[in-house]
Order: C-alpha cells, then structure tokens, then sequence
C-alpha cells in the first residue's frame, strides 16, 4: 500500500492554533473599512462637484435670457463681423509687418543688443544711481557733502568696473550683431557718463535711426499694399459707430432690468423677514422698508429695443461696405512676398475670405429673424458652456463661460509634454530592463523615480527662471530664425509648461512600461533566441510588441498626470485666455494659453461665493475629473486585459 500524502493535523500547540477567529475578524474588518472609507471619499467628491455646479446651468440660462431680451445679442451678431474684420485685418498687417521685419531682422538685433547692453549696466548701477539721486533731492539748493557724495560715487564706479568686467553672475550680456568698435564704444560711454544720469549712450540713437531708415527701405515698395491695407481696415467705422451707439442703448436696458431685479429681491427678502418676526413694531418698519426698496420700474424691454431695431437698414448698409472692401482688397494684394511667413500670411487671407464672406452674408438675414422674447431653453444653455469660444468674465458687457480655449490649451500642452516624455520614458524603460547591467539599472532607476520627488512649484520657477528665458534667448539667434514660431514673444508660453510637464510624466511612464516589460514571460525572449535572433531583434520584435499593452496604458496615466497638473501650467503656460492662432503652423505651440486645471487655481479665490461665476468653475472642475476619470478608467481596462493576456 501506497503511503498516504495527507496532511497532518496542526498541532494543538502550534501558534497558528492559538490565534482566536475573533482577532482575524477583526483585521479583516479593519482593511474593509480602509476600503469601504476610500469609496466613500470618491462617492463625496462626485457628490460635492455635482451640488456646487449643480446651480451654473439655471443660473447661467437667467444671465443668457437678460442678455437676449435686453437686446445685447441682437448688437452682437453684427459685433461678430467685427472682429472678423479685425482678425482678417490683422492677417494683412502681420503679413506687412513680417516682410518688413525680416528685411530689417539685422538692424532690429542690432537695436536690441544695443538696449540690453545699456539696460543690463543700468540695472547693475540702479542702487548707487538711486541713492546719489535721494542725497541730491534731499540736499535741495544746498550742498551735498563731499565725503558721502564721494562714497556713493566710489560704490558707482565699483560697480561700472564689475560691471564691465562681467563679474556679476548673469554677465554681460552677448551682441554678436555689433562690431567689437560698437561695443566698445558702448561700454566706454556707459563707464564714463554720469552717476545722476540716465541717458543712453549717442550709439544707440545712432542704431535706432538705422533701424528707421532701413524700415523706410523696405516699406517703400509696399506702399500700394499698405494703402490696401488701410482702406480694407477702414472699411468697418461705419459699423463700429453702429455697433457703440446701439450698445449703449441695449447696455443701459440690461442695468436697469439688474437694478429693478435686485430692488425687488431685496423687498422679497424684507417681506419674508416680516413675515417671520413676532414683534409689531418691527414688522411694520420691515414692511415700510420693504415698500420703499423697489425705486425703478420693471423694464419694457419691446419699448426700449424699438430705436435699436429702428437701425436695421443702416446696419444693412454697413454690412454691404464690409463684403465690398473684401472684394475689393483682393486685387489689390500682391501675389506673393519674399518672406515666407508673411507669403504664409496673406495666403492665409486668401483662404479665409470666402469663410469670412459666408460670415458677413448670413449676418441680416440673422438680424432680421432675431426676436427679444424668444426663450433659452436649458439645453442650448449647455451646449453654449461645451462649445463656447469665449470665457469672459467680469465684464461690463456680458460675462460668457465656454469651455473650448480652456480644453485646447489643455489639449495642445498634453500633446507637447507626451511627445518628450514617451520616447524618453519608454525609451529609458526598455534600456533599463533589457540592456542595461545590473549596476546600471541600480543607477537609472532610483534617479529617474526621484523626478516625481520634485515639487510642481518647484519645476514651476525652473521654468520660468531657466527654461523661458533660455528659450527666448535662443529665438533671437540667426540659426534658428528658420523655425516656426522663432523669435518667441512670450518666454511663458505651452512649451516652456509642456516641456516642464513632459519631465513630470517621464517617471509614471518609466516605471510602468517597465513592469509591462517586465510581466513578459521569459520564454518569450528565450524562443527568440533559440531560433536565432540577435537582442535588439528579440527586444524589439517579441518582447517589447508583448507588452505594448501595458506599455500603452503607463502612456495613458501619464497623460492623465499631465492633465491633472495644475501649477506648473499656472506659473509657466501664459494664461491667455484664448484659443490659440493656428495659422502659425507648429509655431502655434509657442503661444500662451490657459487651461482647465490653470483657471480654477487663479480664479476660484476671488469670485464671489455661490455666483454663477463660481459654480462654473466647479463645473470646470467635474469636466476635468470626467476626463482624467475616463483616461485611468481606459488604463486600467488595458492593464487588466495585459494580465489576463499573460495568465
């Protein structure tokens, strides 16, 4: 007989045996509710962002039917064609503009090193310079002492030496584009001119009047474009005195529909305390009160909009001058310029101008159709809130809340800050768990991890101190004027913050790729070279294509990283509020932009508690976490399939 391979009972004195079941219950109980508390917590913040936005939408549709009954949408619809106008004129005059500044891009770096040389020993000699100016005013008519004026004058010319010597920690500052004679001749102006003076050195009067004189060169063969130009953009002053003096009509209704409003809130909210009070002295005075509460008289909006309606055939006839200097401009514009942004441009124009047309044309028959008392029903209310182009807010006119300058701004950082992070992050992974020693991966791992120790506010200030201002620097260099975008304008821009948050999301992607690389089965990378293939054939055909899954989901919890992100994007991207220019090709990605993590932060303090204002930003908050919920939702559903796929 066989011998038998059960188990053997658990001795009675074993400590597995002296543990109660009342003790297990209990550790079990606890980490359950560890869990249960954790749900709870996601549960309550849905719960918050939903109450505390629940009230936009209602609010919001109020604000939208005084706007349309007041009359301010009937006068924006041709305000509109304004600021097409202004942005199709605005393509003509970057066009003109760029031709000139790229025949004269030597004289405007000429007159720009010039200015920071002169700039950068002002700012050196600033606290000797403002202490001999204070002794002087306090001396008045008298006389300064010599012993303190002599001081003072030493400490300048202490300074104007470490100056010149480029002792200082930044240096003096580079001017490749003037000849050594010229900065010499700064220099030695800078260093003998007086201590209570402030005027530039005669050179730089000599290179701005260069600059002058070659802009005037380079303009004179464009003067029949620059005339189109001007009439083109002159086109619209009939419609501008249209647009302002209707405005100030419909602008006057709204207020006073506001103040009739808030007067008979204010008598609701008297008449109610009146009513809850006992004392008969003090209800009388409450309801004297709140008789005396409402001044004005409720709004006839139909009344008041009839001298603005009255107009309709003057705004119709300013709308045809629009559509006829667009044609006429047409001809007028040279085929092409030499410079090829500028060449970009007026060939931007070109493209818009049947859009712009199309505008311009649907524009009275809009008018004509509009009706004051027609009601804003909720859903185009959201639909405005998701699609809306504009986020305005505390102005005279009309406060607007569109999400969509906010989401591209998120979108096009995203895109920036992936790009730098998934080659080097994935990249980094690979090396690291298939080619890389083991002394190697002791080394990169750690320090590539340690990226994530460091603060946002940090990297922020990096940023903003080294990064922009490196960047912009660069810009202003010959070699790099071919590149889109190049000379930068802004140093805070989304390149300098997706640069920064590219950095931020290189370690969740390393370290995840890697455990994707890492759950690979060794038999995998074992076939491969039974059947002879080389390492960098089994990385890359077997192993890596094997975990691409997971590989993919470490891109995705990345990216929602990058999108969560909120003060590197603050202090680093520009917010501006607006949807960026995309007529400038990839240099687009230099323009400042503001995002849907970045508006929260800086305007969630100062609005007023339970305004409209302030419960769309927490709407904003619910379409962020709504997205970064859906992107870790989606890198989950990945990872889990990556398992499965290897059990």
């Amino acid at each position: 007989m066989p011998e038998s391979t059960s188990p053997s009972p658990v001795p009675a004195g074993h400590p597995f045996r002296r543990k109660g079941r009342g003790t297990d219950g209990l550790i079990k109980a606890f980490f359950g509710a560890n869990a249960g508390l954790t749900v709870v917590i996601l549960i309550l913040i849905i719960v918050f962002l939903f109450r505390e936005g629940a009230g936009f939408f209602p609010d919001y549709r109020k604000e939208l039917e005084l706007y349309r009954k007041a009359g301010l949408e009937f006068v924006d619809i041709p305000r509109k064609d304004l600021k097409a106008h202004e942005q199709m004129s605005s393509l003509l005059n970057r066009a003109y503009y760029a031709q000139i500044n790229a025949a004269c891009r030597k004289e405007f770096l000429r007159s720009d090193e010039g200015t920071a040389l002169v700039s950068y020993v002002n700012e050196v000699v600033t606290p000797a310079q403002s202490a001999l100016l204070r002794v002087k005013e306090r001396a008045g008519d008298g006389e300064i002492p010599k012993d303190l004026q002599a001081s003072l004058t030493a400490k300048y010319k202490e300074l104007i030496d470490r100056a010149m010597a480029g002792k200082f920690d930044k240096g003096l500052p580079e001017t490749p584009h003037l000849s050594e004679a010229e900065r010499s001749e700064l220099l030695a102006a800078l260093a003998s001119r007086d201590p209570l003076s402030t005027d530039d050195p005669p050179l730089i009067a000599v290179i701005d009047e260069q600059l002058s004189a070659k802009q005037a060169e380079a303009a004179a063969p464009l003067t029949d474009f620059r005339a189109a130009i001007d009439e083109f953009s002159g086109s619209s002053s009939a419609l501008e005195t249209l647009v302002s003096e209707t405005g100030d009509i419909v602008k006057a209704t709204k207020e006073g529909a506001t103040l009739h409003e808030i007067e008979v809130t204010k008598r609701n909210t008297l008449l109610e305390a009146a009513a809850s009070t006992k004392k008969p002295e003090l209800k009388t005075q409450l309801e004297a009160d709140a008789q005396a509460a409402v001044t004005t008289e409720p709004v006839d909006f139909k009344t008041a909009l009839e001298p603005v309606l009255a107009r309709l055939t003057e705004f119709r006839d300013a709308n045809a001058a629009l559509q006829n200097s667009g044609n006429a401009v047409l001809d007028k514009l040279p085929v092409k310029l030499e410079d090829e942004k500028a060449s970009r441009y007026l060939s931007t124009f070109r493209k818009a101008l049947p859009e712009y047309h199309k505008e311009l044309g649907d524009t009275v028959a809009k008018m004509e159709s509009w009706k004051y008392d027609l009601p804003v029903g909720l859903g185009a209310t959201l639909w405005g809130f998701i699609s809306g182009r504009d986020w305005i807010t505390g102005g005279e006119w009309q406060d607007f809340y569109g999400i969509i300058p906010l989401f591209v701004g998120s979108a096009l950082i995203a895109v920036i800050a992936l790009a730098l992070a998934i080659p080097l992050g994935v990249g980094a992974a690979i090396y690291t768990n298939q080619l890389a020693g083991r002394r190697e991966q002791n080394f990169i791992k750690p320090t590539i991890e340690f990226l994530q120790a460091i603060p946002s506010v940090v990297l922020g200030f990096l940023g903003i101190a080294v990064l922009g201002t490196w960047l912009q620097e660069t810009s202003m260099k010959d070699s790099f004027s071919w590149m889109p975008g190049f000379p930068l304008q802004q140093r805070l821009n989304m390149f300098t913050a997706g640069c920064l948050l590219g950095l931020m999301a290189i370690p969740t992607i390393f370290s995840l790729s890697e455990d994707a690389l890492n759950n690979v089965p060794s038999a995998f990378a074992e076939a491969s070279d039974a059947l002879g293939a080389s390492k960098l054939q089994t990385v890359f055909r077997v192993v890596f294509p094997a975990a691409i899954s997971g590989v993919l989901a470490a891109v995705l919890l990345g990216l929602g990283r990058v999108i969560g992100e909120t003060m590197v994007v603050l202090l680093v991207a520009g917010n501006r509020i607006e949807i960026p220019d995309f007529t400038e090709g990839l240099g687009v990605f230099f323009q400042p932009a503001h995002t849907l993590t970045g508006i929260i932060a800086q305007e969630l303090g100062e609005v007023p508690f339970g305004s409209v204002h302030y419960r769309a930003l927490f709407v904003v908050g619910l379409v962020l976490f709504i997205i970064v919920l859906g992107i870790n939702w989606a890198a989950q559903r990945i990872l889990h399939k990556f398992r499965i796929g290897h059990e």
